[in-house]
């Protein structure tokens, strides 16, 4: 039997407005899903929460983390807030990174994360993480802030256009992991996002672990959200 609302997104001191916007992007991607406004009262099973939005602000985030519902690693994080509060709550995890509440961020946050619905995260997937990325690109220093992650490459949005040159170093932090500085390639361009590929390096064993411990990102209940729950 299916679930009526296979994907259940609470927001955490939003405004209603938000979360309505929320579920609009996701039926683009003919995903049903449940919102919940956790300052309204409303009942809800805290086992069925897959993911929450929330303001990157020192209440917010340590609210967040008090919250029985949030799950490290398994519960999606979308965070409101710019490159310096992705730097700031690197350690949250956040998966979504919105500049703003527009209709646009909120497009780009769904549209960074909606394939956990179709296809999980799985030991070879990229997962949807937004940290800071500082390039080192033979003389210039550029920075970027990741869309996703893998063990073999990152897709990274550039904060400011620029072509890279064939071999570049790129440096950042994973949460519930560490540091990191590794060659990489850019492979395409679509705008101010790039797909980079890294070079083999000594760190592919921690990539690896840390992409298998995301495994779980959107289960709830030890159950994963597939594609047969969520889509049309």
């Amino acid at each position: 039997m299916l679930r009526k609302h296979p994907f259940t997104l609470a927001g955490f001191k939003v405004d209603t407005k938000l979360l309505v916007d929320f579920a609009d992007s996701f039926e683009r991607f003919n995903a049903n899903i449940l919102t919940v406004h956790l300052r309204s009262g409303q009942s809800v099973d805290h086992g069925e929460i897959n993911a929450c939005v929330l303001p990157l602000s020192e209440t917010a985030v340590a609210g967040l983390k008090k919250s029985p519902w949030f799950v490290p690693r398994r519960t999606v994080v979308y965070g409101i807030g710019g490159a310096k509060e992705a730097t700031r709550f690197v350690a949250l995890g956040i998966n979504a990174l919105l500049a703003t509440s527009s209709d646009a961020s909120i497009r780009m946050a769904v549209e960074a994360t909606q394939s956990l619905l179709s296809h999980g995260v799985g030991e070879c997937g990229r997962v949807p993480v937004a940290t800071l990325v500082r390039i080192d690109a033979q003389g210039r220093t550029l920075t970027g802030i990741t869309k996703n992650v893998g063990y073999g490459g990152m897709a990274l949005r550039l904060l400011r256009n620029a072509a890279l040159p064939r071999e570049i170093v790129v440096n950042f932090v994973l949460p519930y992991s560490g540091s990191f500085s590794l060659k990489a390639s850019p492979r395409w361009y679509s705008g101010s996002l790039v797909g980079l590929r890294f070079q083999p390096s000594a760190d592919e064993n921690v990539l690896r672990r840390w992409v298998h411990d995301y495994s779980s990102l959107g289960y709830t209940d030890g159950q994963p959200v597939r594609a047969r729950h969520a889509f049309a």
